[in-house]
């Protein structure tokens, strides 16, 4: 029997509980193997066939080669109250635990039946050594987190990639890159732990690599944590492509910390709809002012400090998401281009942010270097498809331009009530290929949904036949039972 205080027990299973499935397909997934390292430390490990994370503790009375298995969900829901309590866990022979706990002079006791330790999966080997990290390292990923792809198609975009540069993150959109001294002679993506986040780890922070021919795995391990994944495959990006050259900046805008912060402020009060979502810049003298499609709400304005270069002459319309992005990593300071189709990009805080203005409101300006794909073969065949369109594109502009070259233009006959009619403005072959596209989505949804029909048909279709089958062994068996009762 060993004693374990309710609070840490807790703790470590909520943090455990992350890298759980919440539906596992397997009943072991669902459970944190303990394992007694001494009479006053043991280990809670759980893991989803991708990642695992472990947890120590400080216990008394463990007894030697305890190893069992932990239902996470049944035990965080018996555990919950009062958090100064001690817990006596003792094992099952046959898996699983038995939790008592005293309450007002009374043992209250529960069963957790699991499955046996020895079916546990087999947790992935670590690296032979560890490096020191600074110890803000997971509070730099937390910040850092939210610029990572959440699309399914781009796994390699939900990682951070780590290189000797620093930390990299990018959804598309934006692209977020932190210089950050790490131990690394080549990159690796590091599958976004979020797992580490809410473990509220601190302390000395260290860094693993283990790489075998299937693939790459990080380890990193802070105070009593300790987290090992593996790397999602795929090629990252060529993301310092997208990096502007720094003579190439043709204004730099240093806006003022107390208007950046009130800025913020105002922002995050906008309601979250169409008429918020782009706001556009301009720089008035010494200010700098943002206004939205609402006509009737007060422009907000924050004091330029300094500007180096010449002062942009047209207007920047900017998502207000990422704004506030750049905004929470303590950026103050703009720099931009002369090229209306321009990177833009906000230093002063954390790293450097980097992103694509829109083009107008209501117009996107993604290319495909902001939109990259995981694999190089992917990437390369978008951009022959944007070479054909773009070819295509021209050839019918040319074939317009000839078209209204030999057009007759009808003379102006004032007396007789004639004008002179233009002739009309040639199609958007952009907004072609954006019906075309959402025309492409209503048919994958169509095909979805005719499948999700198809599949709960097939089901319904299996559990008849099951209870066919079921009805004619019921019946077979009474047919059985009244031939030997003589019938």
């Amino acid at each position: 029997m060993l004693l374990i205080s309710k609070y840490e027990l807790e703790k470590a299973l909520t943090g455990l509980s992350k890298v759980a499935p919440r539906k596992a397909s397997l009943l072991i997934l669902g459970c944190a193997r303990l394992q007694t390292i001494d009479r006053q430390t043991i280990s809670l490990t759980a893991t989803n066939l991708e990642e695992s994370l472990t947890c120590q503790l400080k216990v008394s009375d463990a007894p030697y080669g305890m190893d069992t298995l932990l239902q996470l969900a049944d035990v965080k829901s018996f555990i919950r109250g009062d958090k100064r309590a001690l817990l006596k866990i003792e094992p099952i022979a046959a898996g699983g635990v038995t939790i008592s706990e005293e309450i007002s002079g009374q043992t209250l006791t529960r069963v957790f039946p699991a499955p046996v330790a020895e079916d546990f999966p087999t947790l992935m080997a670590g690296p032979e050594q560890l490096f020191d990290l600074p110890d803000d390292f997971i509070s730099t990923l937390s910040r850092i987190a939210p610029s990572i792809s959440l699309d399914d198609t781009r796994k390699v975009l939900h990682g951070i990639l780590m290189s000797p540069e620093g930390l990299t993150a990018t959804d598309g959109k934006q692209l977020c890159h932190v210089a950050y001294p790490l131990p690394l002679k080549e990159e690796i993506v590091l599958r976004l732990p979020t797992c580490l986040f809410p473990a509220n780890m601190h302390g000395t922070t260290k860094l693993g690599i283990t790489k075998d021919i299937a693939f790459a795995r990080v380890t990193i391990e802070s105070g009593n944590w300790s987290w090992t994944g593996k790397s999602p495959s795929g090629t990252y990006p060529t993301w310092r492509q997208v990096v502007p050259n720094p003579n190439d900046i043709a204004s730099k805008l240093e806006l003022d910390r107390t208007g950046i912060a009130q800025l913020s402020s105002i922002l995050q009060r906008y309601p979250n709809d169409y008429a918020h979502k782009l706001l556009t810049l301009c720089v008035k003298e010494d200010s700098f002012e943002l206004s939205t499609d609402n006509v009737n709400e007060q422009k907000v304005t924050c004091h330029i400090s300094s500007m180096t270069g010449t002062p942009p002459t047209r207007p920047v319309v900017i998502d207000r998401e990422i704004l506030l992005r750049a905004l929470s990593l303590g950026h103050n300071t703009f720099e931009l281009m002369e090229a209306p189709l321009s990177p833009l990009i906000v230093t002063g805080g954390m790293g450097k942010l980097i992103f694509m203005p829109w083009r107008e409101r209501g117009q996107s300006t993604e290319t495909p270097e902001q939109t990259p794909t995981n694999e190089p073969e992917t990437q390369q065949k978008e951009n022959e498809t944007m070479e054909n369109n773009t070819n295509a594109t021209a050839l019918e502009t040319s074939k317009t331009e000839t078209t209204e070259q030999k057009a007759p233009v009808i003379p102006e006959a004032t007396s007789k009530g004639f004008k002179v009619v233009p002739a009309p403005p040639p199609p958007d072959n952009y907004d072609e290929l954006l019906q075309s596209v959402e025309e492409l989505r209503v048919s994958i949804r169509t095909i979805n949904e005719q499948a999700a029909n198809l599949t709960r048909k097939i089901r319904d279709q299996q559990a008849n036949s099951k209870q066919r089958e079921k009805n004619v062994k019921a019946a077979r068996e009474a047919i059985e039972k009244l031939k030997v009762s003589g019938f």
